[in-house]
């Protein structure tokens, strides 16, 4: 008999905020490469909160606001995009694949000034 490890699903109920995407600028657009960041793709998301001696390293660094986004795996998206939530636009730190199942990202970033 196989032993199965539990495996809990992502709960869907906490991913309830909007975030977009979003590419740098460089994209040959009409040939010509834009300088401005382009909306990629918006997707649910959650927000996961900083603690501990994680928010104590974020807060020695600089003032800024950092936040931890949680959302569905996607091929399609890469830690040089940027994220826009609720007209405030993050560059992302690092991009994790959660236990390497390609179910979930947790995404740490950082306020742009």
């Amino acid at each position: 008999m196989q032993k199965f490890k539990y495996k809990p699903k992502v709960n869907t109920g906490n991913l309830r905020h909007r975030i977009t995407f979003l590419k740098p600028p460089g994209e040959i657009v009409n040939g010509w490469p834009s300088k401005e960041w382009k909306e990629h793709v918006t997707v649910w998301a959650e927000i996961k909160t900083l603690r501990g001696t994680r928010l104590f390293e974020a807060a020695a660094v600089q003032m800024q606001d950092m936040k931890t986004f949680g959302c569905r795996h996607r091929e399609d998206l890469n830690d040089t995009m940027r994220i826009r939530h609720k007209g405030q636009d993050y560059d992302i730190t690092s991009m994790t694949n959660d236990d390497e199942l390609d179910e979930t990202f947790t995404i740490l970033v950082r306020e742009v000034l």
